[in-house]
């Protein structure tokens, strides 16, 4: 019986170890072909995951101080350039424009009234001329009459009282119309200070309309309504979506074959059906610790050795891939990115 047990078993086992050795041979066949791939990618790409979309970013602001009366927008909308994001109470400013609305209108009232004035002085000056020159040839004529005896001194002495008298009434007139159009003069500078004030009101009340200041879309809201703000103070932060890119810190060891305008392509953790490319357009002057808001150096005399990350930009120029996806695309500042960087 021992016998025939060990003779069935063997051919078992012998079984059971070329299946071990075919295991084994496939596992190394498909670990050396892996590492043929790598070797392949390794050598034409340089690869990185620490990379995101990025764009620009506005920071919405009130230039005059006051509390915010409503919100407009919300996080998350699209807006366009001019659209109204956010108001400032002002009732205030409301009331000194129609103050100064009001005296624009009474000095207008002012200058009509100075123009009649105006109008009766030259009336009355051209009175006063008529009377003058009456009065001169009475006194003319008084005068000859005296020549030859015919009426007393005293009449002729009345005469040219009387002539003087016209003569000063005349310059009377003439100065009143001097001084109706010096007034018409003042009050019309007056008025046109005061519209300047009213213009100058209309301008500072539209700082307290905010529009936004270009396309995008609202990232951030760091105010509610009924909040007081500062001249300055950041309200919304806008997200330019219109001009987007992948902003890159490649490590300074992957550093030395990277150049302007070197193609790229990239993937997206959030369209994992989609490739994009695009090439390098910017490489930073600067590894991205020199602006971190701890430096790097320091006085204590220890020292870690850090691999430093140098900030590259790559266009979108193109998308490929899944239809529904694209047509569904939305691409959102701060999405993760993998990026191949074809040497």
């Amino acid at each position: 019986m021992e016998d025939q047990t060990t003779a069935q078993g063997q051919p078992i086992q012998k079984k059971k170890s070329k299946t071990k050795i075919i295991v084994l041979i496939i596992t190394l066949i498909i670990a050396i072909v892996l590492a043929v791939l790598w070797w392949i990618n390794y050598n034409k790409y340089i690869t990185t995951d620490d990379a995101n979309l990025d764009s620009y970013r506005i920071d919405v602001a009130s230039q005059v101080s006051g509390r915010i009366s409503r919100l407009l927008v919300q996080e998350g909308d699209t807006v366009k350039e001019g659209q109204p994001l956010f108001e400032i109470e002002s009732a205030a400013m409301l009331s000194r424009r129609m103050q100064a609305e009001a005296q624009y209108a009474q000095l207008m009232a002012q200058i009509e009234v100075a123009k009649i004035n105006v109008k009766e002085a030259r009336k009355d000056y051209e009175v006063a001329v008529l009377s003058e020159g009456l009065s001169k040839q009475n006194y003319e004529r008084a005068k000859a009459q005296y020549a030859g005896d015919a009426v007393p001194l005293e009449t002729l002495q009345t005469m040219e009282e009387n002539w003087k008298s016209s003569c000063l009434q005349v310059e009377i007139a003439q100065n009143r119309i001097q001084s109706s159009e010096a007034t018409i003069e003042a009050t019309k500078r007056s008025a046109d200070a005061a519209l300047a004030s009213v213009e100058t009101m209309d301008t500072d009340l539209s700082y307290y309309i905010i529009k936004a200041p270009a396309d995008g879309t609202i990232g951030k809201r760091w105010s509610l309504a009924g909040d007081m703000i500062s001249a300055g103070q950041t309200v919304f932060t806008l997200n330019k979506g219109t001009d987007m890119w992948v902003a890159v810190y490649l490590e300074e060891t992957k550093f030395s074959n990277v150049q302007m305008g070197q193609e790229a392509k990239f993937t997206l953790d959030a369209y994992d059906k989609l490739t994009f490319y695009g090439h390098i357009y910017y490489i930073g002057d600067n590894a991205a610790s020199e602006f971190a808001l701890v430096p790097p150096n320091n006085a204590s005399g220890n020292y870690t050795k850090v691999t430093q990350r140098i900030p590259i930009k790559i266009s979108i120029d193109k998308i490929e891939g899944d239809s529904k996806q694209k047509a569904n695309m939305k691409l959102i500042s701060g999405m993760s990115a993998e990026v191949h960087i074809i040497k």
